[in-house]
């Protein structure tokens, strides 16, 4: 018997047997994808400037609907306490320091200590802590205001995660935040109500400007 013939006479459980191999293939493939390669890529994804433009989008509506203002990636410092923050927000409702982190997988961080913690598939790793950086942030803002002699302006911090499929475990008084968390918060009182804030003062004191309107 010739392989032809074998062939000819075992067509359909050959095109069976290739057709079963290649599903095992890709089901070996896609495990691996998803077991390995997606969660290493996860562990390793900070895309700092991506992360700007998503809160960016945020920080715009909010300015363009409620006359405020914006100032990104900043070195602002008080007499005391240095810091820098991605975005200060600058509304009738005071000043909202902004700090992303881009990192994925669950993170679980605090205000008391150095680093986030971030696991992706039992895999562990330390990054700065986000949180103390948006802390330091707004204590220089604040004391920096003082110092101008710009009073009665509240302040606050906050601290947006926006990477994929991002678990980020942080204690509700200290405002971790998802890019739509975000966007609900500034649609509510909070950062609505007109605390009679001058806000292009504020804002060209936090950028070391003459106090006088533009």
């Amino acid at each position: 018997m010739t392989l032809e013939t074998i062939i000819s006479e075992n067509k359909s459980a050959i095109v069976f047997i290739l057709a079963a191999l290649i599903i095992i293939l890709g089901y070996i493939i896609i495990k691996r994808y998803r077991d390995e390669v997606a969660p290493k890529k996860r562990l390793e994804s900070n895309d700092y400037d991506k992360s700007i433009k998503i809160v960016k989008r945020i920080t715009e509506k909010y300015v363009r609907r409620n006359d405020g203002r914006a100032i990104y990636s900043i070195e602002v410092g008080s007499n005391k306490t240095k810091g820098s923050a991605d975005i200060i927000l600058v509304g009738y409702f005071g000043v909202l320091v902004i700090i992303t982190c881009a990192l994925s997988g669950d993170l679980f961080v605090n205000d008391k200590d150095s680093t986030l913690t971030q696991i992706v598939k039992n895999e562990r790793r330390s990054h700065p802590n986000p949180i103390i950086k948006a802390k330091t942030a707004e204590k220089a803002v604040s004391e920096l205001l003082r110092e101008k002699r710009v009073f009665k302006v509240p302040t606050e911090f906050c601290v947006v995660f926006t990477g994929k499929k991002v678990n980020a475990n942080v204690p509700r008084s200290l405002n971790g935040y998802t890019p739509k968390e975000l966007s609900n918060a500034l649609a509510t009182d909070r950062f609505l109500d007109d605390k009679k804030v001058d806000v292009d003062t504020v804002t060209n004191a936090i950028l070391g400007m003459s106090d006088k309107k533009k």
